[in-house]
């Protein structure tokens, strides 16, 4: 009888540590937990939610951390609740209405040490789009150089390719007559002419994605008592062109450091090329340019992400191929037309190439060598 007993507590604890339970009554102090978006999950804000991590139910996947935690701003960037954030030390979230009115989740990790004076990191997710999974590429480098990591998680239902990869700069970018390669079953490329790529109309300065990024980062210098005045930027893939056109196109911001790693193509810095390749027929202003090569931005891209590499997603397009067939040829062209044109200009170029050796298209390992490249005593 008393082995039976034993058997029971075991198997029970089993199943509490390895599948989530569901309940409606929640201690609104401790961290609730809920499925990551995948087909059956949408909206991880109105998903069920349950008391223990573990794995989905539905679909079996790992359960992410949430916490139940009112609006915090809005559209305008006015505080609702500051006093509902709740930056924990270790991994957690916090809502966030962003410059389209919609209601997103900022995936962070706060260090043990963190203080007034630590660093602050926004990273920006892949096409993918998870935010959690990139919060945790930087968890380690997070502890090791004391810098707190926020990654907003933006879906796809509400932000598109032109709304995510695009900086939200063109209100659409619909896609006909493609086809397609595939690797091990996934598609990887995507081929189209250049005039089946429909374009919608150029956005207002006031609606890009950019505008987002310094508002988060003061909600978290609000929550957390922080004294930093600036914050670091990396983004990976589609990550990485969101931050390529940052900064050309919201220069002045409080990003102090940004790094655009792997990105799969870029808008050059010409104004006789219409958008996304060039910066005619979009709002940008040709008196931003001296501005724009003054930003500290680092070009990152892995040695092996050329047009051989099979993981990520590419779009190949005639004029889009001029910059290159893979995306360490495309980085190179963008860097040398910048570098060109500031030369032309005659203003000063604070631009950088890197080339990350022995690295495709990996998120993690360009995350490691970033974080070097930021904090390891080298001023980029």
């Amino acid at each position: 009888m008393d082995f039976l007993k034993y058997i029971l507590t075991i198997t029970f604890s089993f199943c509490l540590v390895s599948y989530a339970v569901e309940s409606n009554n929640f201690n609104l102090n401790k961290i609730q937990y809920v499925c990551p978006p995948c087909p059956h999950v949408s909206d991880i804000l109105t998903t069920k939610r349950y008391e223990h991590d573990g794995q989905c139910l539905v679909c079996g996947m790992n359960l992410i951390e949430l916490n139940d935690q009112s609006m915090v701003s809005n559209a305008k960037g006015e505080d609702i609740s500051l006093a509902a954030i709740n930056l924990h030390v270790g991994s957690g979230n916090f809502n966030f209405i962003t410059t389209k009115g919609i209601n997103i989740a900022i995936f962070y990790y706060k260090p043990k040490a963190f203080g007034p004076g630590s660093k602050i990191l926004l990273v920006i997710p892949g096409a993918g789009r998870g935010a959690w999974e990139y919060r945790d590429y930087w968890r380690e480098n997070a502890e090791k150089y004391n810098v707190l990591i926020l990654s907003p998680s933006y879906s796809e239902k509400d932000y598109d390719y032109a709304a995510y990869h695009l900086g939200g700069i063109l209100s659409g970018l619909t896609f006909t007559n493609f086809t397609t390669k595939t690797h091990q079953g996934r598609v990887n490329k995507y081929f189209i002419d250049d005039d089946d790529l429909l374009k919608g109309e150029a956005v207002k300065a006031a609606g890009w994605l950019f505008n987002d990024f310094d508002r988060i980062f003061d909600l978290a210098v609000k929550a957390t008592h922080s004294n930093m005045k600036t914050y670091d930027l990396f983004g990976h893939s589609a990550g990485g062109q969101i931050i390529s056109r940052m900064a050309i196109f919201k220069p002045a911001s409080k990003a102090h450091r940004m790094i655009a790693a792997n990105a799969g193509s870029y808008t050059l810095p010409i104004t006789d090329v219409n958008f996304p390749l060039g910066l005619k027929n979009t709002e940008f202003s040709e008196n931003a340019f001296k501005q724009v090569y003054s930003t500290k931005l680092t070009i990152l891209v892995g040695e092996l992400d050329n047009d051989q590499e099979t993981k990520g997603t590419l779009l190949h397009t005639p004029q889009l191929d001029k910059q290159g067939l893979g995306r360490l040829s495309r980085a190179k062209t963008f860097f040398s037309v910048a570098k060109k044109e500031a030369q032309l200009l005659n203003v000063k170029f604070n631009w950088q190439v890197n080339i990350a050796k022995d690295i495709g298209h990996e998120a993690k390992a360009m995350s490691d060598v970033a974080a070097k490249l930021l904090y390891d005593d080298t001023e980029i």
